[in-house]
């Protein structure tokens, strides 16, 4: 499979296998290629080692929270410009304003809707390519 036709790599960071779960059966129904981390230092790792076209983080994690992952990888020139959308159960204003201003690309609060995760993932796709991304048949 040349690199135009390969799948896009989604990491999922998330401490709740359920729920990972979950948001990796809807990104496989959707032809993405989802990859599931079941924490923030796990994450870290992968994230140094491996390319992803987008990133699902939760926030509310043991050991390195979200809020350290995504420092990390806007910190990092590899990573920087990685889309990122935060799926948490911290859904105060002041939660989602401090996600943002972050830099997270999206902030999405638990629970939420499958469908409108696989939009924004798509939107990010989309600002990451420049090109709309078609949803699988």
């Amino acid at each position: 499979m040349s690199q135009s036709q390969q799948q896009p790599r989604i990491l999922i960071v998330e401490d709740h296998p359920l729920i990972a779960e979950l948001i990796e059966t809807r990104l496989r129904m959707e032809g993405l290629q989802p990859v599931k981390c079941p924490g923030g230092r796990e994450a870290l790792a992968l994230l140094d080692t491996e390319t992803f076209d987008t990133v699902i983080l939760d926030i509310m994690m043991p050991d390195v929270d979200g809020y350290q992952v995504l420092r990390h990888i806007r910190a990092n020139g590899r990573t920087a410009e990685l889309p990122v959308i935060f799926l948490t159960a911290k859904s105060s204003p002041a939660d989602i304003e401090k996600g943002l201003a972050m830099g997270a690309n999206y902030y999405m609060t638990k629970p939420f809707s499958g469908l409108d995760l696989v939009r924004k993932v798509r939107l990010c796709l989309q600002e990451r390519t420049g090109r709309p991304t078609a949803p699988a048949v």
